[in-house]
């Protein structure tokens, strides 16, 4: 089947009477190599650039659902990514974008509220997201950039809500960009795979995690003051809930889990006792990327906290590449829930 036949079928496909999460949608609407790891299940056409989207949050993942948080709660990275899915799917199948088409992350924010809503339960999560999609058009009418403005909710209950803004351009345009900008072609992430040790010096139950192939800093280091941070990049390239297929460089999505691990590690409890505290949670991220994450040369994450005074935390994150930034994110930490009597 020729693309602009499998864009049209999906065209004709997401206006149904009921959104449903019976089944994923087809992988490549939302630049999945996996099945497993799409979780779009449907959507609804609302107005000519607005629609509503379905999807299953997974509770047995092997990178979204490894947290040491108690009570578990639906990660905010997964439901980041599923805006993504979501946006994607959206712009293929209402503005009939072609599948042959590159989407370049420019910045993006997700921002969740503190209701029992995000805790995680025996059976998936549903989740349904609500999308107005805001196009920018060259002289030609094509599309070359997108803003998605989203609202999340869960049983009925509003979660938070996202923003992403993206750059769009054809595959083929995208890597003669890329080649422009290194003088060379790019490697992909195919060629780190299983290369030498990954080099990573932090203990999972520090970052909230327990699989250390989920921690993607080593090499860190902290002040006197223990608020600031630096650590080196060192996500493991097989780890496929990171690299779900071969990029030419680091994709948005481990940057932002590299900010999420460094704001962690700033915190009293990471510091002192080598793990953070099981009731303590992201609430917000927010981040802007203004290049190319390349994969040849070393990532350096450098992290400032705020006053320790304050509720909740912001912790500022900057990626840094051969003397230039490459993303700044902002993490909100809400402190932990101490019982009444402590």
């Amino acid at each position: 089947m020729a693309l602009s036949e499998i864009t049209s079928a999906a065209r004709e496909a997401v206006e149904p009477e009921e959104l449903d999460f019976n089944r994923t949608i087809d992988r490549r609407m939302v630049h999945r190599a996996s099945v497993a790891e799409v979780f779009v299940t449907g959507m609804q056409r609302t107005g000519s650039l607005s629609f509503r989207s379905a999807a299953q949050l997974p509770v047995s993942h092997s990178y979204y659902n490894d947290h040491t948080e108690i009570p578990a709660r639906f990660d905010p990275l997964l439901l980041l990514e599923t805006c993504r899915q979501a946006s994607i799917h959206g712009a293929h199948a209402l503005l009939e974008i072609p599948l042959e088409t590159t989407f370049m992350v420019n910045d993006w924010d997700i921002h969740l509220d503190g209701g029992d809503a995000l805790t995680m339960g025996e059976r998936p999560g549903e989740l349904l997201l609500s999308q107005l999609i805001t196009p920018t058009y060259d002289r030609r009418e094509r599309v070359t950039a997108l803003g998605f403005d989203i609202q999340m909710e869960i049983a009925g209950v509003s979660v938070g809500g996202a923003h992403i803004r993206v750059s769009s351009a054809p595959t083929p345009q995208y890597a003669s960009l890329r080649f422009m900008q290194r003088g060379s072609a790019p490697p992909m992430t195919s060629a780190f795979r299983g290369t030498g040790d990954r080099r990573t010096s932090v203990q999972p139950s520090r970052v909230n995690r327990f699989n250390p192939a989920n921690v993607v800093l080593t090499e860190t280091e902290t002040d006197a003051e223990k608020r600031n941070l630096s650590a080196v990049l060192a996500p493991d390239f097989r780890n496929a809930g990171l690299f779900d297929h071969d990029y030419d460089h680091i994709p948005a999505m481990v940057l932002m889990e590299a900010a999420r691990q460094s704001a962690l590690l700033l915190q009293p409890e990471s510091r002192s006792t080598g793990k953070v505290h099981r009731s303590l949670s992201i609430t917000s991220l927010e981040a802007s990327f203004s290049r190319f994450a390349e994969l040849d040369s070393p990532i350096r994450v450098v992290a400032a906290a705020g006053f320790p005074s304050s509720s909740p935390q912001q912790v500022s994150v900057t990626l840094e590449q051969s003397g230039e930034s490459v993303a700044v994110v902002s993490v909100t930490v809400r402190p932990p829930v101490l019982p009444a009597n402590s």
